[in-house]
């Protein structure tokens, strides 16, 4: 009767540590922690500003709908042929959830001004898609998203129509790439330990069986 007990034992304490906790949705917290665009000409002087915060749950594989991070606008009156000029643009953004440790970034691009139809504006186009890891092996991916701003008729006109009131926001979709490696849950470290207390237990009365025969 004892005999295939340990195998059995042993083999409920392996399936137990090999069910994974039921997924749920991992709640990224943080906002935008600098940016560094172009101050000075030559090239479109920009300003940016009003730094949101986000807190959005995300599934493995799931990328997220657009979530605005900042404003960016400039205040010059048109665009000069200096304006033309591709200016780099870093932005770095800080994560306070889920636990660290993070790293990745800036994600990088240009700000440039632009011409057409009668029309001026200035335009911020990001590079591809940038990596941000934590915790153990855990990856986040964010995409900022190219935008166009003060897109006026003729000219910009600050004087009367505010760059900041006329600018655009950036946005990011964030998409969970990877979850860190987990650690086994508590119930799941408990289910272990009984299931090897019962091979432990059914090896000790197999040899007490052998001595008494």
């Amino acid at each position: 009767m004892f005999k295939y007990l340990p195998a059995a034992a042993a083999a409920l304490a392996l399936s137990f540590a090999a069910v994974p906790a039921a997924e749920a949705a991992t709640v990224f917290s943080g906002g935008v922690n600098n940016v560094q665009a172009n101050q000075n000409d030559p090239g479109l002087v920009v300003q940016t500003g009003n730094f949101n915060s986000f807190s959005l749950p995300l599934e493995v594989g799931v990328t997220s709908a657009p979530v605005g991070l900042f404003s960016i606008w400039t205040n010059e009156a048109d665009i000069g042929w200096d304006d033309l000029a591709h200016s780099p643009i870093f932005v770095q953004l800080q994560f306070t959830s889920p636990t660290g440790p993070w790293a990745g970034g800036p994600i990088g691009g240009e700000t440039f001004g632009v011409w057409g139809f009668f029309r001026e504006g200035g335009k911020v186009e990001f590079d591809g898609p940038a990596i941000y890891t934590f915790g153990n092996g855990g990856k986040l991916e964010v995409k900022l998203n190219d935008a166009t701003f003060n897109w006026g008729k003729y000219s910009l006109n600050p004087e009367t129509k505010p760059g900041q009131q006329y600018g655009a926001v950036v946005t990011a979709n964030f998409k969970l790439v990877d979850l860190p490696s987990a650690v086994p849950e508590p119930a799941t470290w408990a289910m272990m330990i009984t299931g090897f207390g019962l091979a432990g237990v059914a090896i000790r009365r197999r040899r007490e069986t052998l001595v008494a025969a």
